[in-house]
């Protein structure tokens, strides 16, 4: 029986946060120290501005945004997955799939994730909280508007009842349905 389930995904690591701070201090440091110089100040000024936009763009993907994970039903009754991400008090839906539309769920370490080629057609979705985790499940979609590669950070447990409720909702699905 398929139950509605909600997890909140955290970073396992703090390197963003690390890495975000570092960069503003650089971005800071070398904006200042452009106002003193005579020689090369617009290439420090670059360079300050420069770590400021990598600074913002850690700060946008990895330090502000909190992801959920739930498993849910749509007004159809049909079981979902979605991914919903919290930006202060904003929340936004990211991902939605249908649980019989995944095909499989593979566990995979930083080094698995960056050899593993993305097949040609399929689009891949990274819905990591932290920077290079150690552990991530790639979830494999095959729906009829698309095939997907959905990046996710959570326990082994979710994983397992995820992929648990995926071969129950197949089961659910009516010959019709198929494709």
């Amino acid at each position: 029986m398929i139950k509605e389930f909600s997890a909140k995904s955290k970073p396992s690591n703090n390197k963003a946060r690390v890495l975000f701070v570092v960069c503003m201090s650089a971005s800071f440091a070398l904006i200042m120290l452009s106002t003193f110089l005579s020689l090369y100040k617009g290439v420090f000024m670059l360079l300050g501005v420069g770590f400021f936009a990598v600074a913002l763009v850690l700060y946008a993907k990895y330090v502000s945004p909190i992801y959920y994970y739930d498993i849910t039903f749509d007004s159809e009754n049909t079981p979902i997955f979605v991914v919903r991400q919290q930006v202060g008090k904003k929340f936004s839906t990211l991902c939605r799939i249908d649980l019989a539309d995944i095909i499989k769920i593979d566990k995979q370490t930083s080094k698995e994730r960056r050899e593993h080629k993305t097949p040609m057609g399929t689009v891949r979705y990274s819905y990591l909280p932290t920077l290079d985790p150690a552990v991530a499940y790639r979830i494999t979609v095959r729906s009829r508007y698309e095939k997907a590669e959905i990046l996710i950070e959570s326990s082994e447990e979710f994983a397992r009842l995820l992929m648990s409720y995926s071969g129950q909702a197949k089961d659910m699905r009516t010959d019709s349905d198929e494709y």
